[in-house]
């Protein structure tokens, strides 16, 4: 029974969204709709042009091939594709000489100076003056990673980050309040540590994870990874930032240093971390009662400070761009501010809690209901920045990895300071130029 209550939950909201957004249009559209003949990923669009976007398929997938079947200025597509060939698929079909495939293009945020770089998505400036389209709106650390030379190549959409999520009961146990500092979060977590035999369940293992977290640490202690196309990781601000952690490690949850960002959900869900770093995407699990055994008590909050300031996170979402060979570039441009207005973002978080890069949508009580850690979220990213993408970046990243990883399985037994100037020297000859 809970479990059909929950599927007819969902599609009550999607039903809702759907009848919220019914009566919207696009520009110089019309309200006509025609599907016979159309297959289920196909928009039910009242002019002649149709537009094919790319997108990753799933749950978020399936719905937005709903919503869309309401924009009223062409028909839209849908061509969902697994997460694995994405990025070669739009590849492939941006690549086209002449008119390709696709439309709409769905970049992820580190995919976008790549594709710039090499000519295939449209600059949009000129279509966002036209327009009028009021660019405030959007999250504004998002739209600055999307903008390349002061041209904007993607409108930013789904959005997820690092945030605190604790439970209320074991922070009442500990009684000094929800850190607002790192010193505060590591003096919190050595106290679950010592007196209750837990500590702070943290992303540590080898891998993405680890490096997005700790990018977030370097960012906010006011440091760099690249300065003048080199390596900057020998500073100060870097030294504080391994030193962080290596102390968050010292007083994590046994077995994190093997934990992926879904190792440290499963360690919220069965109660067994009282304070974590956890991904926004999974947090609405942590909600379900279900799943979840602190479904009742599980609160969130937005990221420490550091030095006086406010975290800088490493943000990991996706914009809508306009890809450079579409047959219809001004007809996608219009479909991808519809597709990100205020409107249609609420629509796509109460049909799945698609986290929106739009503010405005933390202050929504319908939203807020349904993704009550919108706020955190929309607070972690208002100051929110990209890993490094030119040259070398990647590689350097990928072996700044196994250090993180190192002292997450030692951290009483390395030092964390030594090693990581170990590695920036041993990166001097890698190339960060774009």
């Amino acid at each position: 029974m809970k479990r059909q209550m929950k599927r007819m939950k969902k599609w009550t909201a999607l039903c809702l969204s759907l009848c919220l957004i019914g009566g919207l249009t696009a520009c110089g559209g019309n309200g006509d709709k025609d599907s016979e003949g159309k297959g289920d990923s196909q928009a039910e669009g009242g002019s002649g042009v149709e537009l094919v976007a790319t997108r990753w398929s799933g749950g978020q997938s399936d719905d937005q091939k709903e919503l869309v079947k309401n924009y009223a200025a062409a028909t839209i597509v849908i061509d969902d594709i697994a997460y694995d060939k994405l990025k070669e698929k739009e590849i492939l079909n941006m690549q086209k000489n002449g008119t390709g495939d696709y439309d709409l293009i769905y970049v992820a945020e580190v995919w976008c100076p790549d594709y710039v770089k090499n000519g295939w998505l449209m600059p949009l400036n000129d279509y966002i003056e036209k327009y009028d389209v009021d660019m405030s709106v959007y999250n504004q650390s998002l739209l600055d990673a999307m903008t390349v030379d002061g041209q904007v190549y993607s409108l930013p959409t789904f959005t997820q980050t690092s945030i605190l999520a604790y439970d209320e009961e074991a922070m009442g146990r500990y009684g000094k309040g929800v850190p607002e500092t790192f010193d505060e979060l590591i003096e919190c977590a050595k106290w679950f540590k010592e007196n209750e035999g837990s500590g702070i369940a943290i992303p540590a293992m080898q891998g993405q994870s680890a490096v997005d977290f700790f990018g977030g640490i370097l960012y906010s202690c006011g440091g760099e990874f690249i300065e003048d196309g080199k390596i900057a990781l020998d500073s100060d601000a870097a030294a504080q930032a391994i030193e962080i952690w290596q102390q968050l490690c010292l007083y994590s949850m046994d077995g994190s240093s093997t934990w992926h960002v879904d190792d440290v959900a499963q360690a919220v869900k069965d109660g067994n971390a009282p304070i974590s770093i956890s991904i926004s995407g999974n947090c609405s699990s942590y909600l379900d009662p279900e799943q979840s055994a602190v479904a009742e008590t599980i609160r969130f909050a937005k990221m420490p400070g550091i030095n006086g300031n406010d975290y800088v996170g490493t943000a990991n979402f996706w914009g809508w761009s306009v890809a450079k060979n579409s047959a219809n570039p001004e007809e996608a441009f219009q479909s991808i501010v519809w597709l990100t207005s205020e409107e249609q973002e609420k629509a796509a978080a109460l049909a799945n809690g698609s986290i929106s890069a739009l503010p405005a949508l933390a202050g929504d009580s319908e939203v807020l209901e349904q993704i009550p850690y919108l706020p955190a979220v929309t607070d972690t990213l208002a100051k929110a920045r990209i890993l490094p993408t030119a040259g070398d970046s990647s590689a350097m990243l990928t072996d700044l990895q196994a250090v993180l990883s190192r002292i997450a399985e030692n951290p009483r037994g390395v030092d964390a300071k030594a090693l990581l100037k170990e590695f920036n020297d041993a990166c001097q000859d890698y190339d960060f130029n774009p």
